[in-house]
């Protein structure tokens, strides 16, 4: 079997901007959201002087998505949090108001039970927000001249967050995006990407598509939510993302020998797959397609079992697949008590690590008596992340945001402030630097929050009161106390229970491995369908650490250890289009006892080498003369299984 066709992906700065900074029709559209309800809530905040119209402004990043949908949970969520955490504040000013020593104990649990819940509970970003606002409001007894005064700031706090969120959702229920209609324009746009990527290989990154594919299951529950009749097509919908991930991963192992009118006879009824798709669903298909396309023979595994792929896709599609059975938990599932027990303790872990940085960073600017530098508590919450690697990732963006939205604002007030006259001509200044910002912030996570840091550090330094700003002192004190925050995270996050991106990367892989010998071993579809989707999912997750494991300590001298992890991955991935080849062919075939001993056994190899030891060398059953298509493709995972053993 000839080598698959790999695109590699462009390296460097500048094939990273050309790839987050591309703009289509939705992006557009988010932009000119956030930028016109920016404009419209610093006019609001001037007009009848909110308190902190910086936060009021930035409020309207944090709540905007792409869709109407999301930006309502994001909105309500956020208002229910500031509203409970407003509340225990009042309270908690009862006990520490007048006893400072009440203060840190209150501030840790705050912080212990927001950052805990954040990751355990279904109401996580509910959480997550409640305890930052909270511990918040409690750091600003410190400096305040009487107890009244700061009840007045926080119930202010409740306005603050109403007044952007009501207007991002008003502007989002008029003029945002339908969740319906994007994810329809999504997965069309995703079975045509497919369907070119098998035609050409050079077309498009498979690794991109599949991750477009997984963010679509997510976009599909809130269209389901927006649109409750769309529900019949739930199960459908799920088989069909399910099949074009399988489809995904089979293409991308395709060898080079393939010829093109086979290339092109595959991709055609992919494209059929996707007008029959909008056909059911009331879109017009505005797509031609040559139904009569040849198809040629199929002489490899790989384009065989493509081909049944696709064919299983084009009838669900038209609807004419027979119900699913329930699905069946995959083989091998830990019980959920002693699943959850080693997650939680992480968790904890997590949280107390948090809670650590945020007490440090509020004793180092109250011992310094530099409330200026209060960013650094803020810092801490959103900038700690389970990996070393993720935190470094998120420490740069917030760092350079930070000097970049800090020079922006340092040049507007020394150049443009000093000219302008009305509320009018300063929100028009917003908005110029609002588009930039929102330009970058819906990006991927690969810099989407260094845009939010450039939009935070301008609206601190430009809307510091109800007049034109002058003072650059502000700036200077928000980017130490972002520096400030960044070194204890940095120290406890290294110190106590480090997380290795590498570490996760690695045990995410090793997981994948034993999702693929259950595959090999899986008795029903229903069971198979589930496990390949879970052993998308980790192959995403897994090449996303794996990128973020390039910004810890250790790439000062990492030369070889990156060329050894991109090897491991490639081999996962090989690994993986094999027993999809075997699992696809297998059902297509009727099944041998000595058959289900030859899977039984690579079974067993990848379970071997999911535990990171040499699994024996195969007893060649399947290498002596293969028959079949799928012998065939039992030899090649046998080849593969004893390549890998040597790199993982």
């Amino acid at each position: 079997m000839q080598a698959p066709i790999e695109l590699q992906a462009r390296d460097g700065l500048t094939g990273l901007l050309q790839r987050e900074l591309a703009l289509n029709d939705t992006r557009i559209r988010t932009i000119i959201r956030i930028t016109g309800c920016t404009a419209m809530v610093v006019a609001i905040a001037m007009v009848f002087q909110i308190p902190l119209p910086a936060y009021v402004a930035y409020l309207v990043f944090l709540v905007s998505q792409e869709d109407a949908a999301s930006t309502l949970v994001s909105a309500v969520g956020g208002l229910v949090a500031v509203t409970l955490a407003v509340a225990v504040s009042v309270l908690f000013y009862v006990f520490d108001a007048a006893e400072p020593a009440l203060r840190l104990p209150l501030l840790a649990i705050s912080t212990l039970a927001g950052t805990f819940l954040a990751r355990t509970s279904r109401l996580g970003p509910i959480a997550f927000l409640a305890g930052f606002v909270l511990v918040l409001s409690q750091t600003l007894l410190d400096d305040v001249p009487s107890t009244e005064f700061v009840t007045h700031m926080v119930l202010w706090l409740w306005v603050v967050v109403a007044a952007p969120v009501g207007v991002t959702v008003l502007v989002n229920l008029l003029a945002g995006e339908s969740p319906v209609a994007l994810a329809r324009k999504r997965g069309a746009k995703l079975l045509d990407g497919v369907a070119a990527y098998i035609e050409n290989p050079y077309s498009a990154d498979p690794s991109s598509l599949r991750n477009e594919l997984l963010s679509l299951s997510q976009l599909k529950n809130k269209a389901f939510m927006w649109n409750k009749q769309l529900k019949a097509f739930a199960e459908e919908d799920n088989r069909l993302i399910t099949m074009l991930l399988e489809v995904l991963q089979i293409a991308r192992h395709l060898p080079s020998s393939v010829p093109l009118v086979s290339r092109r006879s595959l991709a055609s009824m992919l494209r059929q797959s996707r007008r029959l798709f909008l056909q059911r669903r009331g879109v017009a298909a505005d797509v031609a397609i040559d139904e009569d396309e040849p198809a040629g023979s199929d002489r490899d595994p790989s384009q065989a079992a493509l081909r049944g792929a696709i064919d299983e896709l084009l009838v669900e599609a038209s609807g004419k697949a027979p119900a699913a059975t329930p699905e069946t938990p995959p083989p091998h599932s830990q019980p959920p008590s002693k699943a959850a027990a080693p997650m939680n303790r992480s968790h904890a872990r997590f949280a107390f690590k948090v809670m650590c940085a945020v007490l440090a960073s509020y004793v180092t600017y109250t011992l310094l008596d530099w409330p200026g530098i209060r960013t650094a508590v803020t810092t801490c919450f959103f900038v700690s992340l389970t990996t070393v690697g993720e935190s470094v990732h998120k420490l740069t963006l917030r760092l350079s945001g930070a000097v970049i939205g800090g020079l922006i604002a340092g040049l507007c007030i020394v150049f443009v402030l000093p000219y302008l006259t009305d509320i009018g001509q300063l929100c028009l200044l917003v908005a110029v630097v609002s588009t930039f910002c929102a330009w970058i912030s819906t990006g991927s996570e690969t810099i989407a929050y260094a845009g939010m840091q450039i939009a935070f550090a301008f609206f601190l330094g430009v809307l510091q009161g109800y007049g034109p700003a002058s003072d650059l002192t502000v700036l200077r004190d928000r980017v130490v106390g972002i520096i400030v925050g960044n070194v204890w995270i940095t120290i406890f996050f290294t110190t106590l229970w480090p997380v290795s991106a590498q570490g996760q990367v690695r045990d995410k892989w090793a997981s994948v491995l034993g999702q693929l010998g259950d595959l090999l071993v899986a008795k029903d579809k229903a069971t198979a369908t589930s496990i390949k989707t879970q052993i998308c999912q980790k192959i995403s997750e897994a090449s996303t650490l794996n990128a973020r494991a390039l910004f810890e300590w250790r790439f000062l001298s990492r030369g070889s250890q990156d060329d050894r992890l991109m090897l491991e991955a490639r081999h996962v991935e090989q690994l993986a289009s094999a027993v999809f080849v075997v699992s696809r062919l297998k059902e297509n075939t009727a099944s041998l006892s000595l058959d289900d001993e030859t899977d039984q056994l690579a079974s067993q190899r990848l379970m071997t080498l999911a535990k990171g030891l040499h699994p024996d060398a195969s007893d060649g059953s399947v290498r002596a003369a293969p028959s079949t298509l799928l012998d065939q493709a039992r030899k090649h995972l046998d080849e593969e299984i004893d390549h890998a053993s040597r790199a993982i």
